[in-house]
């Protein structure tokens, strides 16, 4: 187990202290895919199954559901969701004690890799427009982002967040708890909810779905972005919320522990970070970069600074390093804004504070 001063393992270093390993059982998994409708009475039910031909001697299979009783004229959306605010700085846990309970997990039915290495090529589909105010993210020189279909842990736990704002980053912080970006939740939810639906696909890619998908049902947020697309000072420092999801997504796909950051981390080419960019394969696909170094811009870090390569969808990411002692990594921050000179990724002990109480309170 880390210390509370503990440095993060360079990037460099990573594969000499973290061996790759394959799944502990091959055991195959149970996921769930779902959809909502609109019906009058209770809708009947067929299914079936057909194999897909792909050409690769795989058993690709369909599965297929027919429905009868829906009205046309109608769409059904899913649960908003319950959820309460958080005062910055209320909680008082050591960060030794945090440390032990913010840890990693990685499921016997998953093999482990620092690195994706099932690397894809990107097409690039959007081309950036950058400027000095704040937004979501941008490129600096070379773009050193890869897509990837890898589906080893820790790559299982990144998944794509849609919302009605549009479809964002995310990635498994605990059992049934799902860290993501403040400015993809939709803030303007039906009277008695604090926040409008989310759901949460891990290791999304071209439309898959291996390991089934989830729907938030409570949220924990210290600042609700405001929805005008730009990130203000304070909303880029708590940038970042925690949704609990109504199933443990989290036994299936593992989760990353959590820490808040530490300036003495500041030099360090330790990083890296997942989401899923708009200008590349139309965010269809998540990418991965390692090695950046960031800069915490005060003694809380609230802000991150960073020049690794993100674009709008990687928002709620995850920035991670990992640790020596643990078995996978630790997310400090997500992906949050950029300007001109930086991007910004929003983390903190107050994050990490935030994802603690929706542990305990959200076993």
């Amino acid at each position: 187990m880390p210390n509370s001063n503990g440095k993060p393992v360079q990037f460099k270093e990573l594969e000499r202290h973290f061996k790759a390993h394959k799944a502990v059982r091959d055991t195959p998994i149970q996921i769930e895919r779902r959809f909502h409708v609109h019906a009058e009475r209770e809708p009947q039910i067929k299914t079936r199954l057909e194999r897909v031909d792909r050409g690769d001697n795989q058993n690709h299979w369909e599965i297929i559901v027919e429905i009868d009783g829906i009205r046309a004229e109608t769409r059904a959306l899913p649960p908003a969701l319950k959820g309460e605010a958080v005062k910055a700085g209320r909680r008082k846990v050591s960060e030794d004690v945090l440390a032990q309970q913010l840890t990693s997990f990685i499921p016997d039915h998953l093999g482990f890799n620092v690195k994706p290495v099932d690397l894809q090529k990107s097409i690039k589909s959007i081309r950036e427009v950058v400027d000095d105010r704040r937004v979501a993210t941008t490129i600096f020189g070379t773009d050193n982002r890869r897509a990837f279909r890898d589906t080893t842990y820790p790559w299982s736990t990144v998944g794509l967040v849609q919302t009605n704002r549009g479809t964002g980053s995310g990635v498994m912080i605990g059992p049934r708890h799902l860290l993501t970006v403040s400015h993809v939740i939709d803030w303007t939810a039906p009277a008695g909810f604090a926040a409008d639906w989310v759901r949460f696909t891990p290791s999304y890619y071209d439309g898959d779905a291996p390991f089934g998908e989830a729907y938030g049902s409570h949220i924990y947020w210290y600042v609700k972005e405001n929805g005008d697309g730009f990130i203000t000072g304070n909303e880029g420092n708590y940038d970042y919320v925690v949704v609990v999801l109504d199933r443990r997504l989290g036994e299936t796909t593992g989760w990353m522990g959590a820490r808040g950051y530490n300036d003495d981390w500041d030099s360090l080419a330790a990083w890296s970070h997942m989401g899923y960019p708009g200008d590349l394969n139309g965010g269809q696909r998540p990418t991965w970069q390692g090695g950046f170094r960031v800069d915490g811009t005060d003694a809380d870090a609230q802000s991150i600074l960073h020049q690794a390569d993100v674009f709008p969808g990687q928002s709620g990411g995850p920035v991670f390093g990992f640790w020596d002692g643990d078995v996978g990594p630790r997310a400090i921050a997500v992906q949050s804004w950029q300007n001109s000179s930086n991007n910004g990724a929003s983390g903190s002990m107050d994050m990490r504070d935030l994802v603690a109480k929706a542990r305990t309170e959200f076993a």
